[in-house]
């Protein structure tokens, strides 16, 4: 019993400690709140010193008595502070005054030295005096509480009943202790060591009396997670208490089935705990009872506020469910669904959660309802009667038929109603008032935001979609347009020289040519076209394959070979070709019958340089600066795509090479295209065999 009282002391010490911490942090030079404060260091430095009594065991009498008497004056002083709210008789003031010498009288006396009180722990007749003064002091601080509590308005004794359910307690069990040590002469021991305990349990709610008196000008936030799971601990471990008090009654007087019964009847309570642990019906229970005894607001709007956003954040699932989990977790809500609004202007299911919806279930967004949710934000509880008694606001029948709807929450959207939630009843009974309805808007409203971004996301990904299909058309098309261009003039000097043995041979490579590209053009728009590989190509071999397949236009272009054939560059042969050509019809197309088209290509540096000449009519600045290379914009009508030359850009950008355009109107076009050299690797190149195949 010795380290019991010591332990229970010491750990009343502790909890004071943290009290008055907590109250310290939070003053802000409030006289009521500076006496609190006191209130509960005087009682840590009380329960200190009586573990310390306890423990040497030679402390005087005296001195634990003058302890007890200090600790009641600083509650009493307390106490008188508080009593200064209501209205007091003349009587009471007296009770008051009375008191406060009590107890200074009581210090005195106990501390006076020639009293020679005994230093023994049983208590002879000589102390009667101080422990009756004690009892009385006791019996004063309940009729202090009781008067206080009586005497103030209604509506503040939500504010103070845990201040008078803590020291009711403390003074209570005191008049207890106290009266029996009276009676008998000698403390009750074991009384003695669970006081320790039972005062530690009061100051939880000496801190929650606290926050919900802001005129004591102490600022303390308790936290809603804290109070809840610090109160289910508590309760698990009464209940653990509880259950092995029982087992051992059950041991003690059940004969040879004591132990079997000991061991079904724990085993029986750990399965209990585990039920109720992991029941949502029970901690929502106890939540809604935390939050209307312990908090002047329902929510903790900082932590509802952060678990919105991180439901919403979580990619676990699609955000319509995400979105309805995170309103129904507002009120408690095993389910839900999410209504959205649809192209044709109807309300139809876009998510469930735990409720079921019937198949094709669809309601116009012209009921007087969803006008009253978009215009007025109204949240309807389906249990009441319609908005201001008006029957034609009635919610949708549908929508009451849902599996346990209880509420019908808007989603609105710069004063557009986008869709709504239907939330199912909570776990546990609560009412629905003010405070939820401004919670669920704001929510509503942010929820709203978080879909419409999504949507317009996705609508977005569709466009960038069909700009991309439309842009591989572009490409296509203009492939196809350069290979009609071919076969037209084909027919066109077809009937002039169909006769010629030399024509006949053009005409089917160029045909052999066409069919191949067609076919590679099919391959793409199937997927099956294999990714083009990059080889080490003769430039000049590439440059000739280039000038064939634009020799059936004029003007004729006039190739410039270099001195040496030892130019070699990183790349894929057909692209290449068709990007120089590109660029040679280009320099034809300006030119045009009468013209000049000129190639020359020569080694810069560590580059090979290919430049297209042409003395058309050449073009200034700001059209070479600002249109010749933007996609599908073309200065030949209906005959051109506007591709080629930013398809030729990018794809020698692509090789780690450059394009530069030099020049001025009337005086014709250079366009020189640079591509890093590489080096040569023998006469078996993709270059060789291309060039011998020309």
């Amino acid at each position: 019993m010795h380290l019991i009282v010591i332990t229970s002391y010491l750990i009343a010490a502790a909890a004071f400690l943290a009290g008055t911490t907590l109250l310290g942090v939070g003053w802000r030079g409030q006289r009521t709140g500076a006496l609190l404060i006191l209130a509960t260091l005087i009682s840590v430095l009380w329960s200190a010193f009586l573990a310390y009594a306890e423990w040497r065991r030679t402390v005087a009498i005296s001195w634990i008595l003058t302890a007890e008497v200090l600790r009641y004056g600083a509650w009493l002083v307390f106490l008188g502070t508080l009593s200064d709210v209501g209205t007091m008789s003349g009587l009471l003031r007296g009770l008051r005054v009375t008191v406060h010498a009590l107890w200074i009288m009581l210090t005195l006396y106990c501390l006076w030295p020639v009293t020679d009180l005994p230093q023994t722990t049983v208590l002879p007749f000589s102390v009667d005096v101080p422990l009756v003064g004690v009892l009385v002091l006791a019996l004063a601080g309940v009729v202090f509480l009781e008067q206080i509590y009586r005497n103030v308005q209604p509506k503040q004794r939500w504010a103070l009943k845990f201040l008078v359910i803590a020291l009711g307690l403390m003074f209570t069990y005191d008049i207890f202790l106290y009266s029996y040590a009276v009676l008998y002469r000698q403390l009750n021991i074991n009384a003695w060591a669970a006081r320790g305990f039972i005062d530690a349990l009061v100051v939880p709610l000496l801190v929650v009396a606290a926050a919900r008196n802001p005129q004591w000008s102490l600022e303390v936030g308790v936290s809603r997670r804290a109070v809840f799971y610090s109160t289910s601990l508590l309760v698990v471990a009464f209940y653990i208490i509880a259950t092995s008090i029982g087992g051992y009654y059950v041991r003690l007087y059940g004969g040879d089935w004591g132990r079997v019964a000991e061991i079904t009847l724990v085993c029986f309570a750990l399965l209990v705990v585990l039920l109720i642990t992991f029941s949502g019906q029970a901690r929502s229970h106890l939540r809604v009872f935390l939050h209307k005894n312990f908090f002047s607001f329902r929510h903790d709007y900082r932590e509802e506020w952060l678990r919105l956003s991180a439901t919403l954040a979580t990619s676990d699932s699609e955000l319509p469910q995400r979105a309805v989990q995170a309103m129904a977790q507002i009120m408690d809500s095993p389910g839900g669904a999410l209504f959205m609004r649809s192209d044709a202007d109807e309300f139809v299911p876009e998510a469930c959660w735990n409720m079921p919806t019937p198949v094709g279930l669809k309601l116009p967004s012209c009921l007087p309802a969803f006008g009253i949710m978009r215009s007025r934000r109204w949240i309807y509880d389906l249990s009441e009667p319609p908005p201001l008694g008006d029957e034609r606001l009635r919610a949708p029948a549908e929508l009451c038929a849902l599996t346990r709807a209880w509420l019908l929450v808007p989603l609105v959207l710069e004063d557009r109603l986008i869709g709504f939630v239907v939330l199912a009843h909570a776990r546990a009974s609560r009412a629905f008032d003010w405070e939820d309805i401004d919670l669920l808007r704001a929510a509503g409203g942010q929820v709203a935001g978080a879909l419409a971004q999504a949507a317009d996301a996705q609508r977005v990904a569709e466009v960038r979609q069909f700009e991309g299909f439309n842009r591989l058309t572009a490409f296509l098309m203009h492939d196809l347009k350069n290979l009609a261009a071919q076969q037209s003039l084909l027919l066109q000097n077809a009937e002039r020289h169909k006769h010629n043995p030399a024509f006949v041979d053009d005409m089917l490579t160029t045909v052999a040519n066409s069919v191949h590209r067609i076919s590679r053009l099919l391959e793409q728009l199937r997927g099956e076209a294999v990714p083009a590989m990059h080889g080490r190509l003769q430039l000049a071999a590439v440059m000739l394959k280039a000038i064939d397949e634009c020799r059936s236009q004029v003007p004729q272009p006039e190739y410039q070979q270099p001195a040496a054939d030892d130019l070699w560059v990183q790349a894929n042969s057909e692209q290449l070709a068709t990007v120089l050509g590109h660029v040679i019809r280009n320099a034809q197309d300006a030119a045009q019958a009468h013209g000049h088209v000129t190639l020359r290509v020569k080694r810069e540096s560590v580059h090979a340089s290919i430049e297209i000449e042409d003395d058309g009519a050449g073009m200034d600045e700001d059209f070479i600066r600002n249109r010749l290379f933007k996609p599908f914009f073309t200065t030949k009508a209906s005959r051109g795509m506007g591709i080629g030359a930013y398809q030729a850009r990018e794809y020698v950008h692509s090789l780690g090479g450059a394009m530069r355009v030099n020049s001025t109107p009337g005086q014709g076009t250079v366009i020189a295209i640079q591509l890093p050299l590489d080096e040569p690797a023998g006469d078996e190149t993709v270059a060789g065999r291309l060039g011998a195949a020309s």
